[in-house]
């Protein structure tokens, strides 16, 4: 009796080595004016729900707001807190002049909680695109963000440094929200807090009821001198720094709000031993980053703790930022700037949870700023199955000696060039580069560095570090027919390197005489045994494949609803299944 049917393998290259659903929301804005005399308004909002759906609700609250198009999604979502999702949207407005406008948006309802339950939430953005008389440029927004939900132990003291960052250096302030402004909706000043308004610092202290707190805050900007603010359509305004007890306005209001949960006491405050607490590479909080455009931007994180396991990152930043983990506990935090990006800063806040049991920690909450820059060298990285080719233009280099160029300070990897680039082909498993591993991706780095002459006195060349890096996926699908025979099967994502798989028949278990893929399609009696290799083209030092899982289907779909399982998460759950490895000498 004949078989005819499709085998399906999953491959991982593995290294050896509710209606209360709000949890708060913020937004910040940057303009630039049009040839027409208009002005485009580049205005960024978070919100948090417990799911991650995100709409532009925003309505109008007075002057005009404009034109609009919109674009958003998630940044980051967790399980913990009561489960909630953090997504970024984009606005961008088109409006005739730059008067002064505002954006409201209110519904129902902040997360229950025990300590205030469930009521409305409201936020108003205040906008004024006026040209400052000290810079000559509109007005922009300071910059924050937080996570949506911040938990401290009911014994543990501890500050929340609301990092606020003003491109036109204006002082920045934090409030509470008025409810008669209409930006907020519950409106209170909790017992056990104190809000430092100078420095957005918000401190808590202690508190007998354990339970969610709603913080609805508003950041404002006030210049350090007296400046004027000019419009095209109506007078001009003067705004002055700010005075306690006056009511001078500000140059802006945008909302920040959060959610922060009082949690039962921990055995020990002290960061490290149950509490998280931040390590090396963890940059520090409120330092700036430098991002250049179309390139992408890495911020590693790694926390650790004595008697709880790290479980995770959470970080609220940019849209289309993006976060792994590698094998030695790093959490990386990727963002790639595009060139409408470029001038503007960028704020991104995370936070290391741990778990003990069944409870789990927070670490102090870090904030950065990432200013983006001008893009850089333009350089082109190809990724094959085993060596990684690099090629820079020149005239993007500012200074470059192409005859003092190498590799990872490596004298026998030397980088080559010509009159318009420099360029160079090396393996992946020489001339120093390293090899990182993550849940979805090997990653290899190495650096084109400057180097001197030593018989030279004088250093006359820049130094140079272009770091260059490879990805590949490490998970991969892979189908043959029993009637048809396949070619290698390449794998690739854009933007990443491709590993090769081939998978063939053999005649017997001594796995030496290929069955002709001329014969194919095969035929086999029932009861007979049907032997099958998979492996990879090229095999990268230190690595190995593992079989994840195979089916059979009648047809050539994985997912078709109607399967035998051979192999499950690497174990055969066929009872005539047998696996060999290479390791194998037999």
């Amino acid at each position: 009796m004949s078989v005819s049917s499709l085998l399906s393998a999953l491959l991982m290259l593995a290294s050896t080595a509710t209606a209360s659903h709000f949890y708060g929301g913020s937004m910040t804005f940057s303009s630039r004016k049009n040839p027409d005399g208009s002005y485009m308004v580049d205005i960024r909002f978070k919100e948090a729900f417990h799911g991650c759906d995100s709409n532009d609700n925003w309505s109008c609250r007075s002057g005009n707001c404009g034109s609009t198009s919109y674009v958003s999604g998630r940044v980051d979502s967790s399980s913990n807190g009561g489960s909630w999702c953090q997504t970024e949207g984009v606005m961008k407005r088109t409006v005739p002049n730059n008067s002064p406008f505002q954006l409201h948006q209110s519904s129902c309802c902040w997360i229950y909680n025990t300590v205030t339950y469930s009521g409305n939430w409201q936020l108003l953005t205040h906008i004024d695109l006026g040209v400052r008389s000290d810079t000559s440029q509109p007005n922009r927004s300071p910059v924050a963000t937080t996570l949506p939900i911040v938990r401290v132990p009911q014994n543990c003291p501890r500050n929340y440094n609301l990092l606020s960052c003003d491109q036109d250096n204006d002082q920045v302030r934090c409030r509470y929200g008025v409810l008669s402004a209409n930006e907020c909706g519950m409106c209170n000043q909790h017992a056990g807090f104190t809000l430092n308004q100078n420095t957005c610092t918000l401190s808590y202290g202690n508190s007998s009821v354990l339970g969610v707190y709603a913080f609805e805050l508003v950041m404002e900007d006030y210049p350090t001198q007296s400046i004027s603010l000019n419009y095209t359509a109506t007078a001009a305004a003067v705004r002055t720094p700010y005075v306690s007890g006056s009511s001078n306005p500000p140059l802006s209001k945008i909302p920040l709000q959060f959610a922060l949960e009082v949690e039962a006491p921990a055995p020990s405050c002290t960061e490290g031993e149950y509490l998280p607490r931040f390590i090396h590479p963890t940059p520090l909080h409120g330092e700036h980053l430098q991002a250049r455009v179309n390139q992408e931007l890495e911020i590693r994180v790694k926390a650790t703790a004595t008697y709880s396991s790290i479980t995770d990152v959470v970080f609220s930043g940019p849209l289309n930022s993006t976060k792994e983990t590698t094998t030695t506990g790093e959490y990386v935090i990727n963002w790639t700037p595009t060139s409408d990006n470029f001038g503007q800063h960028f704020p991104i806040c995370f936070i290391a949870e741990g778990q003990h049991g069944s409870r789990n920690y927070q670490s102090e909450m870090r904030c950065v700023i990432v200013v983006v820059e001008a893009a850089g060298p333009k350089a082109q990285v190809t990724c094959s199955r085993d060596t990684m080719s690099v090629s820079v233009e020149r005239a993007t280099i500012s200074g470059i000696h192409g005859d003092h160029l190498r590799l990872n300070n490596n004298a026998s990897c030397l980088v080559y060039s010509n009159s318009t680039h420099v360029f160079t082909t090396f393996s992946l498993t020489g001339c120093g580069t390293q090899m990182e591993e993550t849940e979805e991706h090997l990653i290899f780095k190495n650096t084109i560095v400057t180097f001197d002459d030593p018989r030279h006195v004088i250093t006359r060349k820049n130094e140079i570090g272009i770091e260059v890096m490879c990805k590949y996926q490490k998970k991969s699908s892979i189908s043959t027919r029993f009637d048809a025979h396949r070619q290698a099967v390449n794998i690739t994502e854009r933007g990443f390197g491709s590993f090769s798989y081939q998978f063939e028949f053999y005649q017997t278990d001594s796995f030496r005489n290929l069955i002709d893929p001329n014969t194919y399609p095969v035929e086999y009696n029932m009861g007979q045994a049907i032997y099958m290799e998979i492996e990879p083209v090229n095999l990268v030092q230190n690595t190995e494949v593992f079989l994840e899982s195979c089916v059979a289907t009648p047809y050539d779909n994985p997912n078709y609803p109607i399967s035998y399982p051979i192999i499950t998460n690497g174990c055969g759950v066929d009872e005539t299944v047998h696996i060999y490895t290479s390791h194998e000498s037999s």
